[in-house]
């Protein structure tokens, strides 16, 4: 008897060629070949034995492998609703541009639209499409505001409570983005006052909008920069991501969808724009209130 060492079909295959120890199987035959059918009967047995050890030793680390990759599914994370300290119909003005940067005409209108969309996912305020407010501006000859006279004149005529005045001061929309902005709030504050109610957001602001002497002025302004290298920026937008994880699906992780694409950068500085608009000026209006009760 002698010793023969029998692998299976590996030559081929990397994976098998891995596992070649596993494949080996030794098997004792008899040095001369057997000149009866019972013996190649063995010999085919034999082989038919190693096959499944074969398999098997290939088969069990590809479906561990597969069963590793299996990922729990992420659940959408909604984030806490903005509520707005008044009801108000708001007016957004296109964002003019102090970045020192040229852009592009459709880049720049698209920040005003993402504000408009911004503004209206709070709960109590709705915003005029933008479309609406550069129709009234041509009619009035203006391609740009830039004083209160001129908010006053938009506000007339679309009949909005306030408006959303911003210029651009940053705008970079390469890795990693960067994006500044100084939006302000303009309106008449007795009518915001006369409109506010602590509990309800009831009615409207715009009921006495069209006294043309009403004293328009600036009430609330933000200003911000949102820098992808800064650390409590990219844990805005991670938190950002987590409530949109509908969107940022196949994103790992879920704020790349945002660093990634400057078009998305600008949906997360527009939200975070908005929110610091609506604590500021929640804060103003209570700090009038206060002072307003205590004279009486």
């Amino acid at each position: 008897m002698k010793r023969i060492v029998r692998m299976g079909d590996i030559r081929t295959s990397p994976l098998a060629r891995s596992l070649r120890q596993d494949a080996m199987t030794t098997v004792f035959v008899s040095e001369k070949r057997p000149s009866h059918g019972c013996g190649r009967w063995f010999e085919r047995l034999v082989r038919c034995a190693i096959r499944p050890v074969l398999v098997a030793s290939i088969a069990g680390p590809v479906i561990s492998g597969l069963a590793g990759c299996e990922t729990t599914e992420r659940k959408l994370q909604p984030s806490e609703p903005i509520i707005a300290p008044y009801a108000a119909n708001l007016v957004v003005a296109p964002f003019g541009n102090d970045s020192g940067v040229v852009i592009r005409p459709d880049q720049q209108a698209s920040v005003s639209d993402k504000l408009v969309v911004a503004l209206n996912g709070v709960q109590g305020w709705q915003a005029v499409p933008l479309n609406r407010t550069l129709e009234a501006m041509r009619q009035i000859g203006l391609a740009e505001i830039r004083t209160l006279d001129e908010a006053r004149s938009i506000l007339r005529l679309i009949g909005g409570d306030g408006i959303v005045v911003g210029t651009i001061t940053e705008w970079n929309p390469y890795d990693p983005p960067r994006f500044g902005a100084n939006i302000l709030l303009v309106a008449d504050e007795n009518e915001v006052q006369e409109a506010f109610e602590s509990r309800r957001l009831t009615g409207r602001t715009g009921d006495r909008g069209t006294d043309s002497d009403a004293p328009v002025r600036t009430l609330t302004d933000v200003v911000a920069v949102f820098d992808a290298t800064n650390h409590t920026v990219r844990g805005q937008v991670r938190e950002y991501a987590k409530s949109n994880d509908d969107v940022t699906d196949g994103f790992d992780p879920p704020e790349r969808y945002y660093l990634m694409v400057y078009d998305h950068w600008l949906d997360f500085a527009a939200s975070e724009l908005v929110s610091s608009l609506v604590d500021r000026e929640r804060a103003r209006v209570n700090n009038v209130r206060a002072a307003a009760a205590s004279s009486d």
